[in-house]
């Protein structure tokens, strides 16, 4: 298998985890609701209060628990790259890890592993601040819990009703396909489900972030890690590669298989493109959820690269 085919595979089932793992964590904070409302029919202020040690609890417990199991499969990655420079008329140097490489593995995971902590924090508030809210207003429980289970999941979110769950599933089952009617069918299914819940619950929930991070967490780390270890081989070209799918934006299918120096590579991301997400093109890439990375490369390494 090559590297790209396995960082592909890997963000993939990286991403799918972390969405069962959120609806994992979704039907338990709703469970621990339930219990402490006791049959009543609101939560007392005190009650809401008393609830945020839970919730974090729950999501340490849940959703933290797998960041960090999906964190330490990067390690992976570094293997792929080291298995990729093998057989490069290389430094012998170049391809060990040496004590300061694992330092700077290490320190990039910690700084992966950063990113699902600022949403568990910031979903935490979220969450905490719903139930407290609800209990203040007198809000009926069963309001608030699809206002929560909103929050967490956002259209993907558990549902009583069977034709909306069958949504869920399809466009879960389909975002990723190359089939352009099947892309067609999950956008309608998208605007069905778009429908049926508010723009707030929408827009800004755990999920659509998480999920997120799961996949650039990879393509970051793998970026900043090729870079780090070109540098110490005074590499310094590169070639941009990945998988091409249907959402591939119009700036990676141009540039796929392109040889860029690395002035060439910062100049070129220094411009616009639609998707651009920040400057650094071993960091950014494309763009948020962007299939592609750099290799290090040399004309006469030809035949000798598999990417």
């Amino acid at each position: 298998m090559s590297k790209i085919d396995f960082i592909t595979r890997l963000t993939d089932q990286h991403e799918e985890r972390i969405i069962a793992t959120l609806k994992n964590l979704e039907d338990k904070i709703i469970a621990q609701l339930q219990k402490s409302l006791g049959g009543a029919p609101t939560l007392t202020t005190q009650l809401a209060i008393e609830l945020r040690p839970a919730l974090k609890t729950l999501i340490e417990q849940t959703y933290l628990k797998e960041a960090t199991l999906l964190v330490s499969e990067y390690d992976e990655i570094v293997k792929q790259y080291q298995a990729l420079i093998k057989p490069l008329p290389l430094p012998a140097n170049f391809k060990s890890l040496t004590k300061a490489n694992l330092t700077t593995i290490n320190n990039l995971k910690f700084l992966s592993f950063s990113g699902f902590e600022e949403v568990a924090n910031r979903f935490l508030n979220v969450i905490a601040d719903n139930v407290y809210q609800s209990a203040v207003t007198g809000k009926p429980f069963n309001a608030m819990v699809k206002e929560i289970r909103g929050a967490i999941n956002g259209v993907y979110q558990s549902s009583n009703e069977n034709a909306v769950n069958r949504l869920v599933d399809y466009v879960a089952k389909n975002r990723y396909s190359n089939n352009k009617s099947i892309l067609d069918k999950v956008a309608i299914a998208k605007t069905q489900l778009n429908g049926k819940y508010a723009n707030t619950i929408l827009g800004e929930n755990m999920r659509k972030y998480a999920s997120q991070i799961a996949h650039d967490s990879i393509m970051q780390f793998d970026g900043q890690y090729t870079k780090y270890k070109a540098n110490e081989a005074g590499i310094t070209s590169f070639k941009y590669t990945g998988t091409a799918i249907a959402t591939t934006r119009d700036f990676c299918n141009r540039h796929q298989s392109r040889v860029f120096t690395e002035e060439e590579a910062r100049t070129l991301w220094s411009s616009r493109w639609k998707g651009k997400s920040g400057s650094d093109p071993f960091v950014n890439r494309g763009g948020y959820r962007c299939r592609h990375s750099f290799i290090p490369y040399d004309p006469e390494w030809e035949n000798l690269l598999e990417d």
